[in-house]
């Protein structure tokens, strides 16, 4: 919250821990769940405050610790659910009759990247379109750095949410270094894009950049430093492009409110050239709403599928 017109720390991204990040590079060359994760670039690391969540479209099947000396991991029970499970279960008398299935239900011992695969079909049942989405984007912009980046907005005024958070962020290499560019991602079908509470949601998210530059700044260096070692660990799987390279090494980064984006994609032709009483389409409206936050059209990307949208 406020302090003599500055805010707490509300921001912290990294592994800066020596003795983590050896206990990862470690475990990178031996086989295992690491291991594999590692390998599979469909597979998004988010790096947080000293621990990681491995996410498949939306979902953190793995969260990434390390106690006691020791790189820790857990899953939520939900994504144990073995997804080659196709037996009825029958009800007698108010009793499930589990039989063999109540052996079978949970995959209980980590059997390489076959048990990785159940893991990310398990969770897909937990996902939903605008999620999938934002998983495919993700991977397909080697630039991404983040997902479901939530910002604590304690004590900024204005701030109509107290934990804003933003899909993605990106780097983008310019003439300056390279820039810092954070993402939201909509649905065609979302009302949040026709109700304009979008145009609020921007704002929210211009004010928590504003007020923590300093951390947001720091915080992207260590991530840029972490992903870049990954890439290395990896074996040739996953890649640092440039602008990671760049800023891992020290280079420019630039934070800037300014830099925010939407991206909206799901709608069919038809849907997209639909237009209102006034002559407009949605994506006209959109753009004449955040125009005035100060989000210009080239920070606004309509795409049918989220399947090939740059960012």
């Amino acid at each position: 919250m406020a302090n003599g017109g500055r805010y707490e720390m509300s921001f912290r991204r990294g592994i800066r821990g020596d003795d983590f990040r050896k206990a990862l590079e470690t475990l990178a060359q031996q086989d295992g769940w690491w291991k594999d994760v590692l390998a599979d670039p469909t597979l998004i690391i988010g790096i947080r405050d000293e621990y990681l969540n491995v996410y498949w479209q939306g979902q953190s099947i793995f969260k990434v610790s390390f106690k006691g000396g020791k790189v820790t991991a857990s899953t939520h029970e939900k994504y144990l659910l073995n997804p080659d499970l196709k037996d009825q279960i029958s009800l007698v008398e108010g009793k499930f009759s589990f039989g063999k299935a109540e052996q079978r239900m949970l995959t209980r011992d980590y059997e390489g990247a076959e048990t990785l695969a159940k893991l990310k079909r398990a969770a897909s049942a937990y996902s939903g379109q605008e999620k999938e989405g934002v998983h495919e984007i993700a991977t397909s912009n080697l630039s991404v750095v983040d997902v479901e980046i939530a910002i604590n907005a304690s004590g900024i005024p204005g701030i109509k949410r107290k934990l804003p958070r933003m899909d993605l962020a990106n780097f983008e290499t310019t003439a300056n270094g390279v820039d810092l560019v954070f993402w939201e991602a909509k649905m065609f079908s979302n009302p949040e894009l026709e109700n304009r509470d979008i145009v609020g949601q921007i704002e929210d998210y211009q004010k928590v950049i504003d007020a923590h530059k300093t951390e947001i700044d720091d915080s992207y260096r260590w991530v840029a430093k972490n992903l870049a070692k990954m890439a290395e660990w990896s074996n040739g799987r996953r890649s640092a492009v440039g602008a990671i390279s760049a800023v891992a090494e020290g280079g420019q980064l630039n934070v800037n409110s300014a830099n925010i984006g939407l991206l909206v994609y799901n709608f069919t032709e038809d849907q997209r050239d639909r237009k209102d009483e006034g002559g407009k389409r949605l994506n006209d409206r959109v753009i004449e709403s955040l125009a005035q936050v100060g989000v210009g059209p080239k920070r606004i990307r309509f795409k049918g599928t989220p399947k090939g949208l740059t960012i």
